[in-house]
């Protein structure tokens, strides 16, 4: 196998995978930075309602006016979120990278719709009319340089079919295994340590209204631990971390599954036919992830 064909990965596919994924992971940065600060200022507000800060007698309770000022940024932190629709531009770019992804492999390799009896120039007119059918209406700020078929897919495609199975192998079914495998693991034990952590805060509530019953102490924390137990409780739906380690783990099986049927002898069409069945497989998870998070299915293939 030569160092070309053996190298080719994710990393080498087209701009437009690059463009699009940094713009999703650009745009989830944003928006949970977002939904951070607006939680973080409903725990102020809630903060400063526990407490009395008065100069006067008579005068103006300070910490009554610092918690209508957070609930006033929080309400312009939640106007910002609808107007700048990074959430929704997170999954419109997540969904074309991974459009973009399994189209460049299914016609690197020469799987379904793109077989080795398809003659070079014809497919590379389907490959390209089909990624323009994904980038239409996208709002993707980065363009970056190179051709949307670039040398190392060429390479590939023309290699033999031997060392395309090689590739589609290693480099894209025992990776996305590995991948899926460890973000499982990672989102598992995220979702644990934030369920710990709400329990810990609904316990610690319970000695807040014992203390709030009983009149112990002047400060009442019933309503800032709440609003912390509520503020977790938001962060973790938003990143819906048990649903995700579970979508992620039933994919690394079905894939491993997939990659057990990879026959070594298969002819062009079995091969073409394996391709195209095997990135389905894999598009489903996202399918259904983008179809969880925004109401509607947006990978195209």
């Amino acid at each position: 196998m030569t160092d070309s064909v053996q190298g080719f990965t994710w990393r080498q596919l087209p701009p437009f995978f690059q463009d699009a994924d940094t713009g999703s992971i650009r745009s989830k940065r944003r928006y949970f930075g977002q939904l951070r600060i607006n939680l973080l200022l409903l725990f102020l507000a809630a903060a400063c309602g526990a407490l009395t800060i008065k100069f006067h007698k008579q005068g103006l309770d300070w910490a009554g006016a610092a918690a209508a000022l957070a609930f006033i940024g929080s309400i312009i932190v939640r106007l910002y979120i609808e107007q700048q629709r990074d959430e929704r531009r997170w999954y419109e770019c997540r969904a074309a990278a991974e459009s973009c992804k399994t189209l460049s492999w299914r016609y690197a390799v020469c799987g379904d719709p793109f077989p080795e009896s398809m003659p070079i120039d014809e497919a590379r007119r389907l490959y390209l009319s089909r990624l323009r059918d994904i980038s239409m209406g996208l709002e993707i700020v980065d363009v970056s340089t190179g051709l949307d078929v670039n040398d190392a897919m060429a390479r590939c495609r023309t290699s033999s079919r031997a060392e395309r199975m090689e590739v589609y192998k290693t480099n894209r079914l025992a990776e996305q295994v590995e991948w899926y495998s460890r973000l499982a693991t990672v989102r598992d034990k995220s979702s644990r340590w934030w369920r710990r952590c709400a329990l810990s805060l609904e316990l610690i509530g319970v000695l807040a209204g014992i203390v709030k019953a009983y009149g112990i102490a002047p400060v009442d924390l019933l309503g800032v631990v709440s609003a912390a137990v509520a503020g977790i409780t938001a962060w973790f739906q938003a990143h819906r971390l048990d649903t995700e380690a579970a979508a992620y783990s039933l994919t690394a099986r079905e894939i491993r599954h997939i990659l057990s049927l990879l026959d070594e002898n298969a002819d062009a069409n079995e091969w073409s036919k394996f391709v195209g069945q095997a990135e389905t497989a894999i598009s489903r998870e996202h399918t259904m992830w983008s179809a969880g998070r925004s109401g509607r299915s947006a990978l195209l293939e």
